[in-house]
């Protein structure tokens, strides 16, 4: 006759990642949002991307590691968050590839005198600041509502 029961529960796959392993990970997940931090009250979209990437590799392999313990909708949020993320920074990169056109045209036509021109330069390069100033505050707005 067998003594032993059945365990009501299976065993869980976390079961075998140490504590402290979770536990680090955790500390490197909050280290790398708090560069991201950094980096967008910076204004710097380069280490913006480099930091929300590695921050979304680390995110992936712990859902990984933790596959059944994480809900899906935490993936497709993040996810969602990253695309959103790098939509805003490819248009900030646009807008001051922009800039650096309108800062250029803007030289020219000082140095030629042609006022009318330079103002509608101006008037232009003016316009596509502000949208950059719009995107940087869209992009902390969401980190700081992801939070």
């Amino acid at each position: 006759m067998p003594t032993d029961l059945p365990s009501r529960r299976p065993p869980s796959g976390v079961h075998g990642i140490s504590t402290l392993r979770i536990a680090i990970t955790g500390i490197r997940l909050r280290l790398l949002g708090w560069r991201i931090e950094q980096a967008v009250e910076e204004h710097d979209h380069v280490k913006l991307l480099q930091v929300l990437n590695t921050w979304v590799a680390l995110h992936q392999r712990t859902s990984a590691l933790l596959h059944d313990e994480v809900p899906a909708n935490m993936d497709r949020d993040r996810n969602l968050f990253c695309d959103r993320l790098r939509s805003s920074v490819s248009k900030i990169i646009r807008e001051e590839r922009r800039l650096d056109r309108i800062s250029s045209r803007l030289k020219r036509d000082r140095i030629r005198g042609n006022i009318r021109s330079y103002e509608r330069s101006y008037a232009i390069g003016k316009e596509s600041y502000d949208r950059t100033l719009s995107l940087w505050r869209c992009i902390s707005m969401s980190f700081n509502s992801r939070r």
